[in-house]
Formats: structure tokens, C-alpha cells, sequence
């Protein structure tokens, strides 16, 4: 006998596990590009907000502080809520002291488990100062918990310049 929600769990981690796949791939693939330059940190402190400060098109945002290799705060604008599989969409700001950095993104969370872990992948796509014309992507791993609105993600990925 089936227990209800297995179908959407396996399809979840499922999805996990492609995601993870592919960015395994990515990275293993790449080889050095010339003006890039390796990510790697943390993000810490992720927690969801509303209100005028969100302006997203679901009105749920969230904010982070980046450590590493991308020092600076970040705002995560929500553009689609979970499916039931646990695929959202957004677009994402990181605020440094050397301009903004921008990327999009699609996110796999588990929801049936109890920390919520999910995959993203942030695909680079400009910014201000520094980070005018850049590309590359921004990997992350981590856990939400949607009951205490408190997050955590590991990044890794490539910045290129042009």
C-alpha cells in the first residue's frame, strides 16, 4: 500500500539529486576561464520577509548575509512558490562594496522533510560596478526552516568578469 505525498517525496528528492548531478557536472567540466574566478562560502541568516521592502511578484522575499568568496547582503526576490514537487523561481541581489550582483535562480526544496534541505542554482546575469557585464553561476546547498524562518546555504561556483 501506498502512503500518500510518497509519489511528490520521491519526485523531490529525485529532482534533488538530478540538480545535484548536474552541478557536479558543471563543475567537473568546466576548466578555468580566463577573468573567472572561483566562489566559495556561506550564506548565513536567511529569513523570509513581506511588505513595501519585498516588491517581488509573490511578495515574499529573503534576506542573507554572503560570506566568502561574495562578502556582502542579499535580498532573494521569490518570482513562484513551490510547486508541490518543491520547484521555485526567483531572482536574487547581493549588495558588496564593490556593486550589486545579480542572478536567477531555481530552487528544489524538499517539504516533506523537517529541514527542508534544498538545491539552487543562480545563474550570473550582470550587475552594477564591478560586476557590470558579468556572468557565470552560483551553486548553493542548505537547509530553511519554514516554522522558525531561519536558513543556511553553502555556495560554490564561477564569477566571470568581463
Amino acid at each position: 500500500m501506498r502512503r500518500p505525498g510518497r509519489n511528490r517525496y520521491v519526485f523531490s528528492a529525485t529532482m534533488l539529486a538530478v540538480l545535484a548531478a548536474l552541478a557536479i557536472a558543471v563543475v567537473g567540466s568546466a576548466g578555468p576561464v580566463s577573468g573567472s574566478t572561483a566562489l566559495n562560502g556561506r550564506m548565513l541568516e536567511i529569513a523570509n520577509f513581506g511588505g513595501p521592502d519585498c516588491g517581488s511578484t509573490t511578495g515574499v522575499c529573503s534576506s542573507f548575509t554572503s560570506i566568502g568568496a561574495i562578502t556582502g547582503e542579499g535580498t532573494v526576490f521569490i518570482d513562484t512558490f513551490p510547486t508541490a514537487e518543491g520547484i521555485s523561481q526567483a531572482h536574487t541581489v547581493i549588495r558588496t562594496h564593490k556593486g550589486d550582483l545579480h542572478c536567477s535562480e531555481a530552487a528544489v526544496f524538499d517539504l516533506a522533510g523537517s529541514d527542508h534541505a534544498f538545491v539552487d542554482l543562480c545563474l550570473i546575469n550582470g550587475g552594477t560596478g564591478a560586476y557590470t557585464g558579468a556572468s557565470g553561476y552560483i551553486q548553493e546547498v542548505g537547509t530553511f526552516d519554514f516554522a522558525s524562518n531561519r536558513g543556511q546555504a553553502r555556495y560554490f561556483g564561477q564569477l566571470i568578469l568581463p
